[in-house]
């Protein structure tokens, strides 16, 4: 809870944080705040964390594992794929790809992934084709 701030969502990447340490600022829109505020209204108990367990603890343990958290994924897949439209599985990861295939540069892709440059988020996680506007 104390990376929302008036600002925006910080974030420091895990895989920055033993090494560069280089922070997000994910800036608010009106749906990122209503996402927030509904997530912090399903807690089930007041809690540092805006995703956490009944007892109020983080999903992530300390090895960095989140296997509740998994658990859950597993089990809002099963409804999703039951009771709606959707006929194929997904991950969080796909969700990733998803974000960063749709926006509207590589460059916006690469700093909403938090990449360090644009190879990985061109070569991993760009995956619609490229359009080209010919010069006639």
């Amino acid at each position: 809870m104390t990376d929302l701030k008036e600002d925006g969502i910080h974030i420091t990447p895990r895989k920055t944080e033993n090494t560069t340490g280089k922070r997000v600022i994910y800036e608010w829109t009106d749906e990122l705040r209503a996402a927030v505020e509904l997530a912090k209204t399903a807690r089930p108990v007041i809690s540092p964390y805006l995703f956490c367990n009944r007892r109020g603890e983080c999903y992530v343990d300390r090895e960095g594992f989140s296997h509740s958290w998994d658990s859950m994924w597993q089990r809002f897949m099963d409804r999703i794929v039951m009771e709606t439209k959707v006929e194929a599985r997904f991950t969080e990861h796909d969700l990733r790809t998803k974000c960063a295939s749709d926006a509207d540069t590589l460059e916006h892709a690469r700093a909403l992934l938090a990449h360090a440059d644009g190879l990985t988020t061109e070569r991993i996680y760009r995956r619609k084709p490229e359009k080209v506007k010919p010069l006639r």
